[in-house]
């Protein structure tokens, strides 16, 4: 494999060190709140959440092999699905995710698994969370060689896919209009449970993220939600910003920066929010467009032509509503909780 190749893969793999696997990025990352903070699940108060996230990263780029007319398609590609509910019992939330990364012919498999203990403050609600997780990372090509014999990661991930077990920790704090967070993913970072090599460790990573709800004064129709999240491996650090616009909680877009890598225009709607059905007004679906402003895109052949991403989510009240039931005399009125 000719050095383009390889150095292509660790950019793709890592986008901050050559040598650690970061998690994977959205551009719709308020969506994917969970699958990098454990402290956010059951964030949605006596309800349970689906949620379904697919990013097509670099579409169209392929590396061109020097002096021949062969060329890969080493772009990426994303798949998460969370899944969270708060349970009154446990007194916070349980939440699951499942994230499959590929990017040119590695790919990354994972799963995670947490819960959130949720403490009530006079002004919003406190999520501590914690979860465990597993990756795996294989070669997606077997038939894949080096043209110079040796490269170790090649070499190994064909021999023999790893397995790496880690923990995350997050807070994650939400009012009325507002949220903040805060978590650090693979903390362990290298303790391998299958594979005795350890070329790709994985990286600890830290994020700090918020949003806030601005409702317009003279239309109260609209909202106008900046979302902000700043993640870090402690050697470089890098910037998403989110703006959305709102209108009755229906409709939704905005606009999306990621520091030196894109700018994209987002879009989505909650098409049955205004339902008497219950079961209808929690569907929200979303899609965004990214053009790449780093240096694998532009007009040219064979390089990027953007990112493709699409969000389904689903949520419903899992438990029933509170009422009073009255028989006879006012005094024998009783609240029905079951």
């Amino acid at each position: 494999m000719r050095r383009s190749v390889t150095i292509l893969f660790f950019l793709l793999i890592s986008g901050f060190c050559a040598n650690a696997q970061q998690d994977a990025q959205f551009t719709l990352f308020p969506w994917a709140n969970y699958y990098f903070n454990p402290g956010s699940a059951g964030e949605q108060h006596n309800t349970l959440c689906f949620t379904g996230l697919f990013r097509q990263q670099y579409a169209g780029y392929r590396d061109v092999i020097p002096n021949t007319d062969s060329s890969y398609s080493t772009g990426g590609q994303q798949i998460l699905f969370n899944m969270e509910s708060y349970l009154r019992k446990l007194r916070g939330g349980l939440g699951l995710s499942i994230i499959k990364d590929k990017n040119g012919w590695f790919e990354n498999v994972g799963l995670r698994l947490g819960y959130a203990y949720k403490l009530n403050l006079p002004s919003g609600r406190l999520g501590i969370g914690f979860q465990v997780g597993f990756l795996q990372q294989s070669l997606t090509d077997a038939e894949l060689r080096p043209i110079q014999i040796g490269d170790p990661v090649i070499e190994a991930l064909v021999k023999e896919p790893f397995m790496n077990f880690d923990v995350n920790f997050g807070l994650f704090y939400k009012a009325s209009n507002w949220y903040a967070g805060a978590s650090a993913t693979q903390i362990l970072s290298n303790v391998r449970i299958s594979g005795e090599n350890q070329f790709l460790k994985l990286a600890r990573q830290i994020y700090i993220h918020g949003g806030y709800v601005y409702a317009v004064p003279f239309d109260p129709a609209w909202t106008i939600e900046p979302n902000a999240m700043i993640k870090t491996d402690l050697s470089i650090i890098q910037f998403d910003l989110l703006v959305l616009a709102r209108y009755n909680n229906i409709l939704w877009g905005g606009l999306h920066y990621r520091i030196q890598d894109a700018v994209s225009i987002v879009f989505g709607a909650r098409p049955f929010y205004s339902d008497p059905n219950p079961y209808l007004k929690g569907l929200d679906m979303g899609l965004s467009y990214s053009f790449t402003t780093s240096e694998l895109g532009g007009f040219q052949v064979n390089r990027s032509m953007g990112d493709i991403e699409f969000v389904v989510r689903y949520c419903f009240d899992i438990f029933r509503p509170v009422y009073n039931v009255g028989y006879g005399q006012s005094r024998n009125i009783y609240k029905n909780q079951y």
